[in-house]
């Protein structure tokens, strides 16, 4: 009798132990259902110096959004073909491989600080300014109706490395951009629009004295996003 009792309270811990192992899992999958990833088409503006070294491309890039708790994370990749445009003075190609990494912390309301870096190539080299900077802001988020979100966000960029070379000062270098998401087939597809503005103060100075040379770009991206 007193084995069957010990094997009957083995088999009900065992049976209370799965039923907390089952409880975790699907906690476990509802925090990966928010990652998700998808591709974008890349419209882009680009200006150096002045408005007369203009170009204008478009081009292919690809997003994911992880969140959990209080954080959240994008990864923001485009590679952009950029031509001159006809009202300029430019007569290059170059291509344009970005990587924009920003992450995310909830603070209340609407508002979320976001810290972050931004890395763009330019290939040839020296046809266009390769340049990388940490970015440092905010974000504000809205829900405009079921399932569409809007966010705002802006920043400054700092410690800015060129590789023509050239300076930026603490506050010389900023960005904004705003972004839609409108979910879709009960949240598991999320059509995406980003629009992002990003400007650099520049100067340089050829041994006759300092002298401006600013970077200005804006892309537009459209894509959508499969939600896990």
């Amino acid at each position: 009798m007193r084995t069957e009792r010990r094997k009957d309270g083995r088999a009900l811990r065992a049976a209370v132990a799965g039923m907390v192992v089952l409880s975790v899992i699907p906690s476990f999958r509802l925090s990966a259902q928010h990652i998700s990833i998808g591709p974008q088409v890349v419209f882009g503006d680009y200006r150096e110096v002045s408005s007369d070294l203009q170009y204008r491309g478009s081009g292919i890039g690809a997003k994911a959004t992880l969140e959990w708790k209080k954080f959240s994370a994008d990864i923001v990749l485009s590679k952009v073909k950029y031509r001159p445009t006809s009202n300029g003075t430019a007569t290059t190609e170059f291509d344009a491989s970005e990587v924009d990494v920003r992450l995310r912390y909830y603070i209340t309301g609407p508002v979320s600080g976001e810290l972050g870096f931004i890395n763009r190539k330019a290939d040839p080299e020296f046809e266009a300014q390769s340049v990388g900077a940490v970015t440092a802001g905010a974000q504000m988020a809205y829900l405009l109706g079921p399932g569409v979100r809007m966010a705002l966000h802006g920043g400054l960029m700092f410690g800015a490395k060129y590789s023509g070379g050239g300076t930026t000062s603490g506050l010389g270098a900023l960005q904004l951009g705003l972004g839609l998401t409108v979910d879709a087939l009960h949240r598991r597809v999320r059509v995406t629009g980003d629009y992002g503005f990003q400007r650099f103060s520049r100067k340089t100075d050829d041994g006759r004295g300092v002298l401006p040379a600013p970077i200005q770009q804006s892309l537009g991206r459209v894509g959508f996003a499969i939600a896990f």
